[in-house]
């Protein structure tokens, strides 16, 4: 039997870990990969009809070939029809990847939803189950009832095609039937002025490289908005943004997205604020949410006391990678007040007003 001493595997067990990981992934990728699947298989009911996505006991892994880790483990938590709820934690905490299942755009085959529920609300009374949603409907629920701001425009849009033409291709592939060429032009052009940019005819006619960082996260926002989409997911959506940019960003949503849904990933704690709910993730466990003035002017879990107390100067160390067979609170190597009990211990669930968190102690 091949030993492991000091986080080091040997070539034999690493092969043996990678050969069955990939039998794992396999079996789900095959899965996925179905055709004709009957709606009857991922057709659900929300608990709730007035939110808009509802995340149920979420699992999701990645296969590696060092081992299986934990991204994401046992999150649940929904965001209601015209509220904003931010998912606030260190990087490497789950924080994208729980969007990113959402959105069905995981790294795969390596990353898989193992386990749980994603229920998307598309109105009068019908409902998907993201987790179980084949790839071919999926792309026709991305932009048009769930759509995402990505973290770096300047990554995310592509350099060598011009700004109108990015933005019309959303438009022709979501949204394109019956429209000509100067319908989906004239819609983008007034998309472009929506969000705030004067210049929007030579705009157009720009590419993303020539454009300030504003500017192309108001170009994200518009591409994202273009087919009015339910639930918009915005990933660190104002990084590189002072004060007064933040406050311009979440107007701007405010102003021409007023009745969707929002979901906002962020380390930031300032951004969090302006969150109407707030949950705190950390090793891709809950371990508080509520109110987003409660959580974060009265904390009840150490982390979370530890996020906000961190300064860049001195920050906490990164989270641990949760692996399989992991258990306990996920903050205990740092926790001041960690005890014997929470390395394997059960995490309890707490609740004052309408706060939660969970953790191994009162």
């Amino acid at each position: 039997m091949a030993k492991q001493q000091d986080g080091y595997l040997s070539a034999k067990e690493s092969r043996r870990i990678s050969k069955e990981n990939r039998r794992i992934t396999d079996q789900y990728e095959k899965q996925r990969k179905r055709k004709n699947v009957p709606e009857s298989e991922y057709l659900t009911q929300m608990k709730n009809p007035e939110n808009a996505v509802e995340f149920d006991n979420l699992h999701t892994y990645f296969f590696t070939d060092t081992g299986v880790v934990k991204s994401v483990d046992g999150v649940s938590f929904e965001v209601p029809v015209g509220k904003t709820v931010g998912v606030v934690g260190e990087s490497g905490c789950g924080k994208s990847v729980t969007s990113l299942s959402l959105m069905q755009l995981l790294q795969r085959p390596q990353g898989q939803i193992v386990q749980g529920e994603i229920r998307l609300n598309l109105g009068n009374g019908k409902a998907y189950d993201v987790a179980k949603t084949p790839g071919t409907v999926m792309q026709h629920l991305r932009g048009n009832y769930i759509s995402m701001i990505f973290q770096e425009p300047m990554t995310s849009l592509n350099p060598v095609f011009r700004i109108g033409a990015q933005i019309d291709e959303v438009i022709a592939l979501h949204d394109g039937e019956g429209k000509s060429k100067e319908d989906i032009k004239k819609r983008t052009v007034e998309m472009l002025e929506m969000v705030g940019i004067a210049n929007s005819q030579g705009v157009y006619e720009m590419y993303p490289h020539e454009l300030s960082g504003g500017m192309r996260q108001r170009v994200m926002i518009a591409m994202a908005m273009i087919c009015k989409p339910k639930l918009l997911i915005a990933d660190e959506p104002t990084n590189g943004l002072d004060e007064a940019g933040r406050a311009q960003f979440f107007a701007l949503l405010d102003s021409i997205f007023p009745d969707a849904a929002k979901l906002i990933i962020t380390h930031d704690i300032s951004v969090a604020a302006r969150c109407d709910r707030v949950l705190v993730l950390c090793g891709g466990r809950m371990l508080e949410t509520g109110v987003s003035s409660t959580v974060l002017s009265a904390p009840r879990h150490p982390y979370t006391k530890a996020l906000l107390a961190a300064q860049v100067a001195n920050g906490m160390q990164p989270s641990p990678i949760l692996r399989e067979g992991t258990s306990g609170c996920p903050f205990y190597t740092r926790c001041p007040e960690t005890d014997a009990g929470c390395l394997n211990g059960a995490m309890q669930k707490h609740t004052v007003g309408m706060s939660e968190w969970w953790c191994c102690h009162a």
